[in-house]
């Protein structure tokens, strides 16, 4: 009772310090709060200047009793930032203070620049693993920021006299952005590649082949720009959820977007955020992702997309927001084999048993369970087996390929029955985008 006593005593949030000034800012607060009498205060102050002397003499090793000015500034600016990377540790006020009055600088000193050590240590070790596992795509402010920026902060970050300053060169933009003004030095780099990875784990979770056609269909010059590729993942994918598609592609197409726009597009903010947060869960259930602060961060980034979605649902520019991959392959030909073909006997057996079936649910069953090649599929569709709207409730079970597979069979054999009447209405029943994608893919199959 007496601890709790004490710790609400200081009632005092640290929260609010600066992450790079956090020692300058715990003295600040005790001399404007009265946490520490004069005399303790006046001791604090005496140690760090004497720092500064000893730092300034191994910069100068001990030839010279003068350094300019900014120099000096700059090392005292690394002795605190060294000071409040060890104050960071303890949870709250009371703990910092107790330190201030008992512990001298010298030690702490000592002790932040091991625990400055030990975290470049660290991200040395996550860097390797982050280059191991680099998403195979074609950006270059993604790959040279993990081949060349990063590296370079390790290769000149000098945890002695400047372990606040951050050199390097990282162009690559995280999705939930890092302060590089808030944050300096190791502890920049040390939450950037924490960043990182976790959009790399989550992104792994789909073919690259999948997530560089996302990235053409988001810029075809996507190479050159500064963009986050977790994002564009993560948006996709929430699409294809919210479509009620699998994961195993990213692709979002037009009827997609209307479908989306119809699901959200009448949802105030706080409802379309709530929806995303339930497209959200199902997504990090469905890719088995049990990382918790991919997690939190998968939640967090899906309340920034939230506004983003709807300024672009009041615009109806949604294809902006999730992207269509691009045709590049719009030629390419499609090759399909057929199955394998029926005995005859096993013909007449099977179309005899559609035939004494009295619910067309029951034929379409034994149709689709029994025949596994267009010809015998169009020959017992020609042989009086379904009548008038028995072929449309065919028609509708069938898949969006088996139907453009149909479609390429029926019309290069170029007959005139009544399976084909019934096809060509069914086909004139469906809207004139499905129409255009059923002709131009049928056109690139090859039977």
């Amino acid at each position: 009772m007496e601890k709790r006593n004490n710790i609400q005593k200081y009632n005092y949030s640290i929260e609010d310090f600066s992450e790079k000034d956090f020692f300058k800012d715990v003295l600040v607060s005790c001399y404007d709060k009265k946490l520490l009498d004069d005399n303790i205060l006046a001791r604090i102050y005496y140690e760090r200047m004497e720092l500064l002397k000893v730092k300034l003499k191994y910069y100068t090793k001990d030839e010279s009793s003068s350094v300019m000015v900014e120099v000096a500034e700059s090392i005292l600016q690394c002795i605190d930032y060294t000071i409040g990377i060890y104050l960071k540790t303890f949870d709250n006020m009371e703990f910092i203070i107790e330190e201030l009055k008992h512990t001298s600088l010298s030690d702490m000193l000592k002790m932040g620049h091991d625990l400055i050590k030990k975290k470049t240590l660290e991200r040395k070790k996550l860097l390797q693993k982050i280059n191991e596992n680099k998403l195979k795509v074609d950006n270059y402010s993604y790959n040279d920021t993990i081949d060349y920026g990063i590296p370079l902060f390790f290769k000149e970050y000098d945890d002695f006299f400047a372990a606040h300053e951050t050199p390097g060169s990282i162009d690559y933009q995280l999705y939930l952005y890092i302060d590089d003004i808030k944050y300096t030095g190791i502890e920049y780099i040390y939450n950037y590649l924490d960043t990182l990875s976790l959009e790399n784990e989550f992104c792994h979770n789909f073919e690259i082949s999948e997530i560089n056609k996302l990235l053409k269909g988001y810029d075809k010059k996507c190479e050159l720009l500064l963009i986050n590729i977790f994002e564009l993942v993560l948006i996709n994918s929430l699409g294809r959820i919210i479509c009620g598609k699998d994961l195993n592609s990213l692709n979002i197409n037009s009827l997609d977007r209307k479908h989306i726009k119809n699901r959200l597009g009448k949802l105030s903010l706080e409802e379309l955020q709530g929806e995303l947060l339930r497209y959200a869960k199902i997504c990090y259930k469905r890719l088995d992702i049990k990382n918790a602060a991919l997690v939190t961060y998968i939640k967090k980034s899906t309340l920034k997309i939230t506004l983003f979605i709807k300024e672009h649902l009041k615009l109806n520019r949604l294809e902006t927001v999730f992207i269509s991959f691009n045709e590049e392959d719009g030629n390419e030909i499609i090759q399909y084999t057929d199955g394998k073909k029926m005995a005859n006997y096993e013909f007449k057996k099977l179309s005899e048993e559609i035939r004494e079936c009295s619910l067309v649910e029951d034929k379409i069953a034994l149709i689709k369970n029994n025949i596994k090649s267009l010809k015998d599929l169009v020959d017992m569709l020609n042989a009086d087996c379904l009548f008038e709207d028995e072929y449309i409730m065919y028609f509708k079970s069938l898949s969006k390929m088996e139907i453009i597979l149909l479609s390429k069979y029926i019309s290069e054999l170029s007959l005139e029955k009544d399976l084909y009447f019934q096809f060509n209405n069914y086909i004139l029943s469906l809207s004139e985008e499905e129409q255009m994608a059923i002709s131009e893919i049928k056109e690139r199959i090859q039977l």
